[in-house]
């Protein structure tokens, strides 16, 4: 279960829909660092809260996809925008708690708590040759493993609590040491001492992103899960998973409102209705997976917004067609029509964090009167 909130006033979203960047693939042609670049900015600039890079360390099939390590290109995208949340794809399958909570937190502090987690679960062990793992067999229970590793990355990201720090030059004392904390796990499949050796991060818990890649995951995802991206082809059904997810999360007891389910879209634009009908017919039988939404500027703005409306979302994960010019007309015709209607409201601030950005409080340290790690200040 999701850490205690502490009882700070909730910080101010932004209103109107949520939107994510979804980042699949980065072919190695030309300038990748000035192509991901100009991306990130384009993304900033069009509003949306954060940009997910995607991964699936498989490499099986006749042509494997080529993609960037997502830790990688978060590091490097950080240095190059300013508000932009980023976030990163792991495999629990083939992480350890402990390094992951490291290099998340790592990267929370890098952007100054811009950062997000995007955890998956490979329950088939699809990529163990390429990780030495073979012999390991898949938990019989794929949502027991994925709460356990959970929890240990929790833990750990609040094993140091906030004013650990003390760095009194007077008395020499740099580190309280009664407000660092192991976490001494002993489960069904990890055993993690900590503490970790990073403070905690900035948002004190990243956001914890999901995106389902079936719906074996939507129950786990209910209970734990900041956003959740479905991969529904139709309104019906982002609709359906939308309603699953919100009763899920209530059933666990949690507020169903504090839970944003996006809808995966491909949108597709076309300068007049019969531009974009020739689009759809050519171009929505070879896209992946989700809703296309294909049409003018503004009938593809009506349809997200109509959609957020109806309650078949709470936003969307763009994924753009692999087609010239069609990232430029929605970031710069569809995009400004929705902020026009104020289906998009206006970003928070530079030095906004991810979390307040989506109007999600910053959780209280789950350790804060827990017993220390040595009882001694340093």
């Amino acid at each position: 279960m999701s850490a205690s909130i502490d009882s700070s006033t909730l910080p101010a979203p932004r209103s109107g829909m949520r939107l994510a960047y979804l980042h699949r693939a980065a072919e190695p042609a030309g300038d990748l660092a000035a192509r991901l670049t100009r991306l990130a900015l384009e993304v900033e600039r069009a509003g949306f809260d954060f940009l997910l890079f995607d991964d699936e360390p498989k490499a099986g099939g006749p042509v494997p996809a080529a993609r960037l390590d997502p830790f990688t290109a978060a590091s490097f995208v950080a240095t190059r925008t300013r508000h932009l949340g980023l976030a990163v794809t792991a495999d629990a399958a083939y992480y350890e708690p402990f390094n992951l909570a490291r290099l998340t937190a790592s990267l929370d502090h890098i952007t100054h708590g811009r950062a997000a987690l995007n955890l998956t679960l490979d329950p088939a062990r699809s990529a163990a040759a390429n990780f030495g793992v073979r012999h390991r067999a898949a938990p019989e229970d794929g949502q027991r493993h994925a709460e356990e590793f959970l929890h240990i990355v929790r833990s750990l990201w609040d094993s140091w609590e906030d004013d650990a720090f003390i760095r009194d030059k007077e008395t020499g004392r740099f580190v309280d040491g009664t407000k660092i904390h192991a976490i001494a796990h002993r489960g069904e499949h990890f055993q993690v001492q900590g503490p970790l050796n990073v403070a905690r991060p900035p948002q004190g818990q990243l956001p914890l992103v999901h995106v389902e890649r079936s719906a074996a995951t939507r129950e786990w995802a209910a209970t734990e899960a900041d956003v959740v991206i479905v991969a529904e082809p139709d309104e019906a059904g982002a609709r359906s998973a939308r309603a699953a997810l919100r009763l899920g999360a209530a059933d666990g007891g949690r507020d169903a409102d504090a839970l944003a389910v996006l809808a995966r879209v491909v949108p597709l634009v076309g300068t007049s209705p019969s531009e974009a009908a020739d689009l759809h017919a050519r171009w929505a039988p070879l896209l992946p997976a989700g809703i296309v939404a294909a049409g003018t500027a503004g009938e593809v703005a009506d349809r997200l917004h109509g959609w957020v409306e109806q309650g078949v979302a709470d936003g969307y994960a763009v994924l753009p067609a692999p087609v010239a010019g069609q990232w430029p007309r929605f970031a710069e015709a569809v995009l400004p029509e929705l902020a026009r209607r104020g289906a998009i409201g206006p970003a928070p601030g530079v030095g906004a964090t991810l979390r307040e950005r989506l109007g999600l409080a910053r959780p209280a340290n789950r350790h804060a009167a827990a017993p220390t790690l040595s009882g001694q200040t340093t």
